[in-house]
Order: structure tokens, then sequence, then C-alpha cells
């Protein structure tokens, strides 16, 4: 993949680290689509511990 790009699931920070599920990051996030949710619910760092991946920006953040 040439340029990480964030997952499409909107409450999601994570980057897509590869197409398995399409624009998003995990079975979850696709499952949920665009439904607008309070906070993302895929288990990945950036998601469950979203304070520590808040000042690096996507292109710098680590692939999980």
């Amino acid at each position: 993949m040439a340029d990480p790009a964030k997952c499409a699931h909107p409450s999601c920070e994570c980057v897509v680290s590869s197409r398995d599920f399409g624009k998003y990051c995990s079975e979850q996030c696709k499952k949920a689509g665009d439904i607008t949710e309070l906070h993302c619910n895929c288990q990945h760092p950036e998601c469950r511990h979203p304070e520590q991946f808040a000042s690096q920006s996507a292109s710098s953040r680590p692939l999980a």
C-alpha cells in the first residue's frame, strides 16, 4: 500500500494497514460502516488509548 489512509468509520482513528476489510481497519469497523458512534470498538491501540496517539499524525502512526 503506497499511502496509509484513515479508516472510513467516522469514530475510528486507525490507519488502514491492509485491504482485507476494504476501506476499514477491521471487521468491526466494516460492520459499523457509516454509523456514527461515540467511540470505536475495533480494539486497535489507536482507539483503545486515543490520548497516546493524539499528537501523532496519520502518516506517523504505527500500522497495527
